[in-house]
């Protein structure tokens, strides 16, 4: 039971971890010096296999919560942390990026002016090992609804869910959909509800090597495009509030599958055969600079 005198956090960060015991006291700390202080930090070990329990447990902060679940990939890992949320607002946070002490604090500032809606997302900045600036995401062209029909402009950080539609739209933990899982959820929900954008940086995206987007092979993109087509084909709100658009995002799944097999000098047929599905399933696609890209890779 809950004390009468216990104050819910307003925002709970979900952060799912998978052998980070050499990085997760630098991510905790970074989050631990928020401007804005309300809220509670859920550190969901994914079946890690280093010593991560061990370290986490010297973090004596009271507003750190850790949870063990067996390996499940992210998607499981923050379901798993959002059904013990606490806060009326959840972020789902990487382990391996920094968050900047104004993150939470100009959401909460915006949803003070706006009221508690539905999903708020912030802008961001990636940057390489030597800390150099690669690019800036702060806003888009139009809405970011329609933006995600295209490409996945938003890294998983930015966006906040309110809690209630989170819990009732958790992540698809299919294993072959992983790196993609964020995209897809964001999609869903664009079906739905509205996301209001915040025009500040808020948090830093590091790359390296050791990224799932970085190290994905191509077997593994062919797997997870022909899943998360599969979804958008049998999602019957997409259709509806993206009239026409089905077709589309199913071809450019299809030749993002091409053009992975193409770069990778393999499977000529296989890449043939994939060519040909996005032409028959939208045959606008033959003139977009990742089919043309394909077929100049290809020969």
């Amino acid at each position: 039971m809950t004390s009468p005198a216990f104050s819910a956090p307003f925002f709970s960060i979900v952060v799912p971890c998978y052998n980070r015991a050499d990085i997760i006291q630098d991510t905790v700390q970074a989050i631990l010096e928020q401007e804005y202080k309300n809220f509670e930090l859920i550190l969901v070990d994914d079946g890690s296999r280093d010593n991560l329990r061990e370290v986490v447990t010297q973090i004596t902060d009271s507003r750190v919560r850790y949870y063990y679940k067996e390996n499940g990939e992210r998607g499981a890992a923050r379901n798993y942390g959002a059904q013990r949320a606490l806060g009326q607002y959840i972020n789902f946070f990487d382990s391996d990026d920094e968050m900047y002490p104004n993150h939470l604090r100009v959401v909460k500032d915006f949803l003070d002016q706006h009221g508690l809606v539905e999903i708020v997302h912030t802008g961001y900045e990636r940057l390489d090992g030597q800390d150099r600036v690669m690019s800036e995401v702060c806003e888009f062209l139009g809405s970011t609804n329609e933006a995600l029909l295209h490409d996945n402009p938003l890294a998983c950080n930015t966006v906040f869910v309110r809690r209630d539609i989170a819990q009732a739209n958790p992540f698809e933990e299919d294993r072959r959909l992983a790196s993609a899982e964020d995209w897809e959820l964001w999609l869903r929900l664009a079906t739905k509800y509205t996301f209001h954008p915040v025009r500040q940086k808020t948090f830093c995206l590091r790359e390296h090597d050791g990224r799932s987007l970085n190290t994905i092979a191509p077997e593994a993109v062919r797997a997870r495009d022909e899943l998360f087509a599969q979804l958008i084909r049998q999602n019957p709100d997409f259709a509806r509030r993206f009239p026409g658009q089905t077709h589309k995002f199913v071809a450019d799944r299809y030749t993002f599958i091409t053009l992975t097999m193409a770069l990778s000098k393999q499977h000529r047929l296989k890449t043939l055969r994939y060519l040909w599905k996005a032409v028959k399933e939208d045959p606008t696609v033959v003139g977009r600079r990742r089919f043309l890209a394909s077929v100049k890779h290809l020969f």
